[in-house]
């Protein structure tokens, strides 16, 4: 199988990655939980007349969600696989490729940025000039993260087994402490506020496999290695304790917001 190209600045493990795995991402990764979202959409009066850019958008699992706020919404993502199942869920949505060091949007256009599960792969201070570009003065930033709950056992097997702590790609440990010490030393956003709120996404063995298989570092696999891997998930959901025998199961999560709901625009310009 050929790699796509990866688009300057993209790592490969997502480039490669989540191309190959765009279908199982969209079927198989998980929602965020209404509480989340409402309690975003409330701290920006978010609502009709205000732009949202959903930066590295992926399949659109968050930007779909904040359309009942009845916000004008656009998405940037840089992968191409990715942008097609988003174009395909969400065919009038604006869905424009570029990174989050390179947002394709003109200077103080967006009334929020918002951000899912994809900080850890953005070079933070370049990308929060950025944003800072693009954002009106007075907006925000709000980064969401769904995070296993690996205090129950099967989750934290289904970890090791894996090897997320050894992937080929960069590491989201000690996200809300990263997020937080980047914005802080940008000097441009006001203080982060951090609420978390209680997810579970119900799995039967089959979308567990396509869960895992929707993982960067996985999708970039030699089909070999890839399968042997996805096998060993299969054995995981057939004999440990908590999940033999069971036809559905809960994948528990605890779903992070953290926001900085103020911004001052960014000296430099660039218009798009």
């Amino acid at each position: 199988m050929s790699e796509p190209d990866a688009p300057d600045g993209v790592h490969r493990a997502a480039a490669v990655g989540f191309d190959r795995a765009a279908g199982a991402y969209e079927r198989a990764r998980p929602s965020y939980p209404d509480a989340a979202v409402t309690y975003l959409v409330d701290r920006f009066d978010l609502g009709p007349g205000r732009r949202v850019l959903d930066l590295a958008a992926g399949t659109g699992k968050l930007t779909r969600l904040l359309v009942p706020s009845g916000v004008d919404l656009v998405a940037v993502e840089p992968v191409a696989g990715m942008r097609a199942e988003l174009a395909t869920v969400m065919p009038d949505l604006d869905v424009l490729s570029g990174t989050a060091e390179s947002i394709p949007l003109p200077d103080a256009s967006v009334d929020a940025v918002v951000c899912a599960q994809a900080f850890h792969w953005f070079d933070a201070p370049e990308a929060l000039a950025e944003i800072r570009r693009v954002l009106r003065p007075g907006s925000g930033l709000a980064m969401i993260f769904n995070i296993r709950d690996e205090s129950v056992d099967w989750v934290r097997e289904l970890t090791v087994r894996t090897g997320v702590e050894t992937a080929d790609r960069p590491h989201h440990g000690l996200i809300r402490s990263t997020f937080t010490d980047h914005v802080a030393a940008d000097r441009g956003y006001g203080p982060v506020t951090l609420a978390t709120f209680r997810y579970e996404q119900l799995l039967d063995e089959s979308s567990l496999v396509e869960r895992v298989a929707s993982q960067s570092w996985i999708g970039a696999m030699a089909p070999a290695e890839r399968d042997e891997l996805l096998d060993g998930v299969r054995d995981l959901a057939r004999t440990h304790p908590e999940l033999a025998g069971r036809d559905t199961f809960a994948m528990p999560y605890d779903t992070e917001v953290s926001l900085s709901a103020q911004a001052s625009p960014n000296r430099a310009s660039r218009t798009a």
